[in-house]
Parts: C-alpha cells; sequence; structure tokens
C-alpha cells in the first residue's frame, strides 16, 4: 500500500476536495442499562467449520481472475429446530492486510455461537490484491478517488453483500432467520459494517435488513463532511467502542456517528474509553469493565442478542 500512495495522493491533490483529501490521510494511518435477557434455545456446543467458499471476486494480482473468498462458519448446536439470527464478523487490518483467522474474533465469534447465533467469519480482499469491485457496487465506486486503499474499501463492502448474500442463500439448511442479521466489525471491519448498514441506501444499493452493528473502532468515511447524515431513522441499532486517544481511526468518527444516531432515534450504546488508543488490546474490551462487573465485550453479546431476537 505505501509503495504508491504518495504518488496517488499527490496525483489527485488538484482534483479532490479539502474533506477528500482529509479522508485519505486519515485512511493511509489505518493499518447504559443493561439490556433485557431474551430467552435462546439451550446450547450444548458450537460447531465450525473453516474455509467454506462464499462466493469470488476479481482481482489483478498477483494474476488476474476471480479469487475465493473464504468464511468460517460458526454453528450452535442446539436440539431446537428453530431459525437462528445470523452475525456476519468482519476483521480488521486497515484494508491492506488482516485475516479472519485470529484470537480475538474466534473468542467473539464462538460466544455469539454459544447464544444461539449462526456466525459467518469472512476474509475479503485487500489492496496487495488488486480487487475489482463488482458492477453490484458501482455507484459507490464511482463517488469515491481511485485510489488503492478506497477502491479496496469499496471492496470490502462488495464482499460483505456477498457472505449476507451466502447466509441467506443457504437460510433453510442454517436455520437462519433471514430478518434477523448482524453485523461486527474491528477497525476495517468495523467502517465496512458502519457502510453496509448506514450508507449504501444512499447510492441506490439493496441491502437486507440489518438488525444491528457492532461497531469497534469504526465510522463513517466516505463523504466525512456529512457528518454521519446517512444513517437514519429504522436502521440498525449501534453498539460502538472506541479509544479516546485512538490515532489510527480517529474516535470522532465514531462520536459522529453516534451523536447522528441519538439524534434520529436508532438504539445505540456507546463505550468511548478515556485515554485508550486502537484494538482489542488498547481498548480492553475484553477485560475492563465499562459497567459494573462487565466488559465492553459482555455488553456487545448482550446488546447483540437484544436487537437480533
Amino acid at each position: 500500500m505505501r509503495i504508491g500512495w504518495r504518488a496517488a495522493i499527490r496525483g489527485m491533490r488538484r482534483r479532490m476536495s479539502r474533506s477528500a483529501l482529509a479522508l485519505l490521510s486519515v485512511l493511509a494511518a489505518l493499518l447504559a442499562a443493561t439490556p433485557a435477557a431474551t430467552a435462546r434455545p439451550p446450547v450444548t456446543g458450537v460447531r465450525v467449520t473453516h474455509g467454506i467458499v462464499y462466493g469470488q471476486g476479481q482481482v489483478t494480482r498477483p494474476q488476474p481472475g476471480a479469487f475465493d473468498l473464504l468464511l468460517d462458519l460458526y454453528e450452535p448446536v442446539t436440539k431446537s429446530q428453530g431459525r437462528r439470527p445470523a452475525v456476519v464478523l468482519i476483521h480488521g487490518g486497515g484494508f491492506t492486510g488482516g485475516s479472519r483467522i485470529s484470537p480475538d474474533l474466534d473468542r467473539i465469534a464462538r460466544a455469539l455461537a454459544e447464544r444461539g447465533v449462526v456466525v459467518a467469519n469472512i476474509d475479503y480482499r485487500v489492496v496487495p490484491q488488486g480487487p475489482v469491485p463488482s458492477s453490484r457496487v458501482a455507484a459507490l465506486s464511482a463517488s469515491v478517488p481511485n485510489a488503492p486503499i478506497l477502491v479496496a474499501q469499496v471492496a470490502a463492502v462488495d464482499d460483505t453483500l456477498t457472505a449476507i448474500d451466502w447466509l441467506r442463500a443457504h437460510a433453510r439448511q442454517l436455520r437462519i432467520h433471514p430478518q434477523r442479521l448482524g453485523l461486527i466489525g474491528s477497525s476495517a471491519g468495523a467502517i465496512t459494517a458502519d457502510h453496509v448498514a448506514y450508507t449504501l441506501d444512499e447510492y441506490g444499493i439493496g441491502v437486507p435488513r440489518i438488525s444491528f452493528v457492532g461497531d469497534l473502532w469504526g465510522g463513517i468515511f466516505f463523504d466525512v463532511a456529512a457528518e454521519a447524515a446517512q444513517l437514519e431513522r429504522g436502521e440498525a441499532a449501534l453498539f460502538a467502542v472506541h479509544g479516546s486517544a485512538d490515532r489510527t481511526v480517529p474516535v470522532f468518527l465514531d462520536d459522529r456517528l453516534v451523536a447522528r444516531a441519538q439524534a434520529v432515534g436508532v438504539p445505540v450504546e456507546y463505550h468511548r474509553v478515556e485515554g485508550a488508543g486502537h484494538g482489542f488490546a488498547s481498548t480492553g474490551f475484553f477485560t475492563r469493565e465499562v459497567a459494573p462487573g462487565q466488559t465492553a465485550f459482555d455488553r456487545m453479546l448482550a446488546f447483540a442478542e437484544r436487537y437480533l431476537r
């Protein structure tokens, strides 16, 4: 990503607005009360299937062609034959790297599955692969500068939509309720989740109803000047965590998104961790209490249960 970054900025400087330049400089740095408990079927275990191909995406490197998109599927083992909610889990990595194979993501996925949620923990195309977003997201592609990192962000949105399609296509087999779908992402994954849930309708791109977004140090980057106005009444409930001293993804992005959610009446819970930086360790996501006896991890699981059921 660094090889062509400075050249891309120089090439676009004359035709980009000040807000778009600010957007690119930020992207370059990327590498309350407890919700009421709801009834759920008893889970006796979690079944994990690794490396499922959920679709294909076009890339230009190492050679042009179709690239297999992979997910790990976490399924709750239950005696009940009822429909279950589903979550797409999206890793971080600044749109230049990262992987679904992460202890932190595995912990989140297993905890959700233990609560009766089917989880698709996905990989997606990143900058070094030279992703080519599909025609489905053409309107989004046309709205951003042709910089590798922004193209990769559009491709991440594209691949997340493909993962949603895969879950819905297998809804009967996996006993998924197609109207009870959530997205959880960290860093670049959170940015992707936020754009899928809150912005695509602005570009005429259809998305199935999203019930819940878990935004871990993310925000909305496209059209920063709009200050998250893309989030509208009736859209997905928002759970956000962000360190106040984050130098990778600035905290003001989630501040704006949360303020917008509050203004339009979208259910929201926000843990702005004072003095914390970027990522699971710095925010103490699994370890630091943000409410009496509860971590942000605990709160997110409770929030997800409430809005997925």
